[in-house]
C-alpha cells in the first residue's frame, strides 16, 4: 500500500465519495460528437481559404483557435477515431515569421497564457498526430528558438498582458490582466523542447524559469494552463537531479485562497474540484465562478505527476474523482436542474462557466463573454474518456498516469486506483483501446496480453491478462502497471522501469513497506 502522501487543506475539505454519481464520459463523448458533426449547430466549418477544417469554441461562434481545434484533434486521436480529416489544419497555426504557433492564424498580438498553451498544445499533436514528422519537429524547435528569445527579451518578467510579435513588445491593456505565471508555461515549453525537439540547450531554461516560479512569495495564478504544465515540468526536473519544491508548486493549484480551486457548495450544489477560470478584478469575482475546459484540462498534467511524484497519489485520487463528479453542473444538472442561460441550445454541449448566483438563481450554468455552450471545454470530454477508466464501482475510477505524458520517451499503461470506503472492494477494468495503437507489444492475437505489476511492492498480481482486476483493501491506494506479457520491471536511476519506460519514481519513503509503523 502506498503510504506518506503530501497534505493539501482544501482536498482535505472535500468528500471522500461526492453526493453526485460520476457521469458515463464515454457516453458525454458520443452525444457531444454528434453535435459537433451536426451541421444545424455550425461548429465544424471549412477555411475559405484552403479547405481546412476549423471549429468555432462556442456555440454561435465564428472563431478559429488552436486551442479548439487542438483539443479536438487530440480528444479524436485519444478515442481511437480516424484523424485524418482534421489534420491538415494544423500548418495553419504556425505563424511564418515570427516562427511560432499562435492561437489564431495572422493574429500575432497575443496574451501570454493562450500562447504557451497553444505550444504545449502543439506539443501534444506532434507528439500523437505527427510523431516522425521531422518538418513539425522543426518547427517545434523554431516555436522554441521564438519563445527563448522573447523571455529573454523580457528578462524572465511575464508579468505582463501578452505580447505582440509584430512589434516585439509586450502589452497590458488593464493592470488585472497581468500574467506572471505564465513563467512557468515557459519552463514546461522549453522542457518539451529540450527532450523532443532537439534542443538540449533549452533544459537550462527550464530549470532557470521553474526555480523562478517557485520563487514567488505569494500564488502567481492567473490561468490553470501554466501552472498546471509548471507542475509536470517540476516533477521531471525533480526527478532528474534538479531539486523542485513539489508541494508549493502543486499546492498553488489546489489553492482555495489564492489560486484557482473551488471546494464547497452553492445552494444545494458541490463544486468540489473544479476550477476558476481567471484571477479576475477580485477575488470574489475569481472565487464566484468555475469554468469548463478550466475544470478538466489541468488533468493531462496532474495524473502524470503521480507518477513522478507518488505522494500526489491519494490527494490526486481524490480530487480527479470529484472533478469529475461536479463537472455535470456545466450540463446544468445537479441535484436539482439549474438555471440555464441558453436551454435552446444543445444541451450535448456544455456550459463555458457556472456561478454562484446568477438573476437571483444559486447556482447558474451560463457563457462568458461571446458563447454561452463550450466546444472546447467539451473537446476535452474525449480525453476524460481515455484516462479515466470505468470499474464496477462508480467511485472507483481508474486514473490512467501515461497516457498524457508528453514528456515521456517511452510510455506503458499505470493506474492509479482509490478506494474510498472503508471495506475491500473487487473492481476490474481495461486500458483504453488508443493503447493498442500507442503500443502494440500489449496485444496477442488482437487482444490484450498484460502481466500486472503492483508497483508499490513490485508484486506480479496477474500473467497473461487481457483485464485487470483486484480486490482493494478499506482506503487503499494504488499504483498499477500493465507490461506486455513476459516483461519484466527493474530500478534504474531513482526509476521502475519496463523495457525504456519509466514507470513510476522510486523512493523508500512512499512505495514499499510503511516505515510510518
Amino acid at each position: 500500500m502506498l503510504s506518506h502522501f503530501y497534505h493539501f487543506p482544501s482536498i482535505s475539505q472535500i468528500p471522500d465519495i461526492p453526493p453526485l454519481p460520476i457521469p458515463d464520459y464515454g457516453h458525454l463523448t458520443q452525444t457531444f460528437r454528434k453535435e459537433l458533426f451536426n451541421p444545424k449547430n455550425n461548429i465544424l466549418r471549412l477555411n475559405p481559404e484552403n479547405g481546412h477544417p476549423i471549429f468555432g469554441a462556442y456555440l454561435q461562434s465564428d472563431s478559429n483557435e488552436m486551442v479548439t481545434w487542438g483539443i479536438l484533434a487530440v480528444g479524436e486521436y485519444l478515442t481511437g477515431n480516424e484523424t485524418d480529416w482534421i489534420t491538415p489544419t494544423f500548418e495553419d497555426f504556425f505563424s511564418d515569421p515570427p516562427g511560432i504557433f499562435l492561437n489564431s492564424p495572422g493574429h500575432k498580438r497575443v496574451e501570454h497564457w493562450y500562447l504557451f498553451y497553444v505550444n504545449t498544445l502543439a506539443g501534444v499533436i506532434y507528439q500523437t498526430l505527427f510523431p516522425q514528422d521531422l518538418c513539425v519537429r522543426q518547427q517545434m524547435a523554431r516555436s522554441a528558438d521564438t519563445m527563448a528569445q522573447m523571455a529573454k527579451q523580457l528578462e524572465y518578467d511575464f508579468n505582463s498582458q501578452g505580447y505582440d510579435f509584430s512589434t516585439n513588445q509586450p502589452f497590458t491593456k488593464k493592470e488585472i490582466y497581468r500574467q506572471p505565471d505564465s513563467i512557468a508555461g515557459y519552463a514546461y515549453n522549453m522542457l518539451f523542447a529540450a527532450l523532443k525537439a532537439g534542443r538540449k540547450e533549452y533544459l537550462e531554461q527550464s530549470v532557470l524559469a521553474m526555480r523562478q516560479y517557485q520563487a514567488f512569495p505569494r500564488n502567481p495564478w492567473y490561468e490553470i494552463p501554466n501552472g498546471s504544465a509548471g507542475l509536470m515540468a517540476a516533477v521531471w526536473l525533480n526527478t532528474h537531479e534538479c531539486p523542485m519544491d513539489i508541494p508549493k508548486i502543486a499546492g498553488w493549484l489546489f489553492d482555495t485562497e489564492e489560486g484557482p480551486f473551488q471546494t464547497g457548495t452553492w445552494g444545494e450544489e458541490c463544486v468540489d474540484g473544479l476550477m476558476m477560470g481567471w484571477r479576475g478584478g477580485t477575488r470574489r469575482e475569481a472565487s464566484d465562478s468555475a469554468y469548463s475546459m478550466e475544470s478538466l484540462m489541468p488533468l493531462q498534467f496532474i495524473l502524470p505527476a503521480v507518477r513522478y511524484e507518488p505522494r500526489l497519489a491519494k490527494p490526486v485520487a481524490k480530487y480527479v474523482l470529484n472533478a469529475l463528479s461536479s463537472f455535470q453542473l456545466f450540463y446544468a444538472r445537479g441535484r436539482d436542474k439549474l438555471y440555464e442561460t441558453k436551454p435552446d441550445l444543445s444541451p450535448s454541449i456544455p456550459y463555458e462557466r457556472i456561478m454562484k448566483e446568477l438573476d437571483g438563481y444559486v447556482p447558474a450554468a451560463c457563457g462568458d463573454f461571446w458563447g454561452h455552450r463550450s466546444v472546447y471545454g467539451a473537446g476535452y470530454l474525449c480525453w476524460m474518456e481515455a484516462i479515466a477508466q470505468r470499474t464496477q464501482d462508480r467511485n472507483i475510477i481508474a486514473l490512467d498516469l501515461s497516457l498524457t505524458d508528453w514528456l515521456a520517451e517511452e510510455s506503458l499503461p499505470v493506474y492509479l486506483l482509490r478506494n474510498p470506503y472503508s471495506y475491500p472492494v473487487a473492481v476490474q477494468f481495461s486500458p483504453a483501446a488508443i493503447w493498442q495503437k500507442k503500443c502494440p507489444e500489449l496485444l496477442r492475437e488482437g487482444r490484450y496480453n498484460l502481466d500486472i505489476y503492483r508497483l508499490e511492492d513490485q508484486n506480479l498480481i496477474a500473467q497473461g491478462t487481457s483485464e485487470i482486476a483486484l480486490t482493494l483493501e478499506s482506503d487503499e491506494v494504488t499504483l498499477l502497471a500493465a507490461v506486455p506479457s513476459g516483461s519484466q520491471i527493474y530500478k534504474s536511476k531513482g526509476f521502475l522501469k519496463c523495457r525504456k519506460a519509466e514507470l513510476v519514481y522510486y523512493t523508500d519513503m512512499v512505495i514499499g513497506k510503511d516505515r510510518s509503523k
